[in-house]
């Protein structure tokens, strides 16, 4: 007889050991069955976590004081079960020689692991002999567990370097799959056609930077330069089962609908220092040359079965503006692509970045304590903002859109211009179109994702599409676009592949702008 219990159980507590330091899943059983089993004081497996995020960064600490998992065993098939998790703390700091070997190791011994339970499978699945139920029970099981849904409750991430200090704060976290409208619900999954809808909501996300002294202490903590911004993150994956190692098609999008950076003068070489590290930083490396032929089959058969451009994750993708093509030849035509298809896009509807001169100061009134003094500069005010990647590595196809809507640069403080006309200086004619800069993204009320609209990995049907006009539709005011693709190219001398393909290569660029005033008034040009 088909237990359910039997089943999820096992499934849900393999999740909680992997990720967390000396579990024992049999003590959570009993109380799991009962619907639902709470730990606390639970030390993460920081090694799990960099490797499964590819994160750029070594994780130094990682704690969590409460985790509870709600199991609804009678409506499985109607409400998500539940993971809940009440302050979870990360410390992180950039990886040195030691932790980049630790992270080698770790890396080849779960290609070992990963290749003895491939191996090992096949056997056992023989050993079993099928139930009458195998395969409704499996599905229904796929179900449940491709519905879970993680809710976070204060994420604290404090991140350390030399003299600064960039603390993190999230309020609150969810995750959860969602239906066609990109509402949390419960959703079916078709065993071979694979759509996939996940939501990730942020809200008030804070986040301060601080500069330390010699003794590591923070002698006067400085206003947030980001203070309690809400997000959505949005993401789509559609595949065929029969078909995923060849072609699928990966979406992410992030909106935020107001982003309110703040930066006093103190913090600005600070930021700078960070922009710096950030566009430096490279996910970690494994070992490229395992030592024994087991270790090389494995990679091999890691790279075979990874979908994504190896050593490119997500986050480091975004900051990469164009891709660098290997030397293969691609497998398909560019007119009907085959391949992994991989895009993200960043908007905002509103960007506010303030400038703010800052100085300490010693107030006699509160004890003589140490406190800063915040006098306003500037505040520059964007408006209608969007990145966007497209990238088909077997089609040898990248693509970069970017455009901004409105702009607003308005003095502040004691270089506030009196006269009016001359108070900005610069301003941009209001958009009619609000939400045209998110048009055809995942956060288009009227886009469907059967017409495939939103791409194509031909140059000369891609520019049919996106015009001049229709860039300056979905950003009035600045429209950049980047289009690195391969061209074919005949030739009757005797010249290496290799080198006709480099031939091929071709960069287009576009950049369009129209609707900017630009104001100077002398006041301004006198007081700075």
């Amino acid at each position: 007889m088909f237990k359910l219990e039997s089943y999820i159980t096992p499934i849900l507590l393999s999740y909680v050991a992997k990720y967390v330091k000396n579990f024992r899943d049999e003590d959570a059983n009993v109380s799991l069955w009962e619907g639902e089993v709470t730990f606390q004081n639970l030390d993460l497996r920081l090694e799990v976590l960099e490797e499964e995020l590819q994160l750029p960064v070594e994780l130094v600490s990682g704690h969590i004081h409460e985790l509870s998992i709600q199991v609804p065993w009678t409506k499985l098939m109607s409400e998500p079960v539940k993971i809940v998790i009440n302050t979870i703390e990360f410390v992180a700091k950039l990886p040195d020689g030691e932790s980049k070997q630790r992270r080698a190791s770790f890396q080849r011994e779960q290609r070992r692991k990963s290749k003895r339970s491939s191996m090992e499978q096949p056997d056992q699945q023989q050993q079993q002999p099928k139930s009458p139920g195998a395969g409704s029970s499996s599905s229904v099981v796929n179900k449940i567990i491709n519905n879970i849904s993680l809710q976070c409750h204060n994420i604290i991430l404090k991140y350390v370097e030399d003299d600064i200090v960039v603390s993190m704060n999230v309020q609150t976290l969810n995750f959860s799959s969602a239906g066609e409208d990109w509402k949390p619900t419960m959703v079916d999954i078709h065993p071979v056609s694979v759509v996939m809808r996940k939501l990730l909501q942020v809200s008030d996300l804070t986040i301060c930077l601080d500069k330390r002294n010699t003794a590591g202490r923070i002698e006067v903590c400085q206003e947030p330069v980001l203070y309690r911004c809400t997000m959505e993150c949005r993401v789509l994956r559609k595949y065929n089962a029969n078909t995923v190692s060849t072609s699928s098609t990966t979406r992410i999008g992030v909106f935020t609908k107001a982003l309110d950076i703040n930066v006093s003068s103190l913090q600005f070489p600070m930021v700078m220092r960070l922009v710096k590290m950030l566009l430096e930083l490279k996910p970690a490396e494994g070992e490229e040359d395992p030592q024994n032929p087991e270790d090389q089959e494995a990679v091999a058969e890691g790279q075979e079965a990874q979908p994504e451009p190896a050593g490119q994750s997500v986050f480091w993708w975004a900051w990469n503006l164009l891709p660098s093509f290997d030397a293969e030849a691609p497998s398909s035509s560019c007119d009907t692509p085959t391949g992994h298809a991989f895009d993200l896009g960043i908007y905002a509807e509103e960007l506010n970045f303030q400038l703010k001169n800052s100085e300490y100061f010693t107030d006699q009134s509160m004890g003589g304590i140490k406190r800063i003094r915040y006098t306003p500069i500037l505040r520059i005010s964007l408006g209608g903002l969007y990145y966007e990647r497209t990238l088909l590595k077997e089609c040898d196809w990248a693509n970069v859109k970017a455009g901004l809507s409105s702009m607003c640069m308005e003095p502040l403080g004691a270089y506030r211009s009196e006269d009016p006309v001359d108070r900005n200086l610069v301003n941009t004619q209001e958009f009619l179109e609000e939400r045209s800069f998110i048009d055809k993204s995942l956060f288009d009320e009227n886009y469907m994702f059967a017409d495939r609209s939103w791409c194509s990995y031909n140059y000369e049907d891609y520019v049919a599409r996106n015009t001049d006009e229709y860039m300056l539709f979905r950003s009035p005011v600045l429209a950049f676009d980047i289009i690195e693709h391969r061209v074919p190219k005949a030739s009757s001398h005797p010249v290496a592949e290799s080198q006709l393909r480099d031939l091929g290569l071709r960069i287009q660029y576009r950049l369009l702008s129209a609707g900017i005033t630009f104001h100077f008034s002398q006041s301004f040009a006198q007081k700075r």
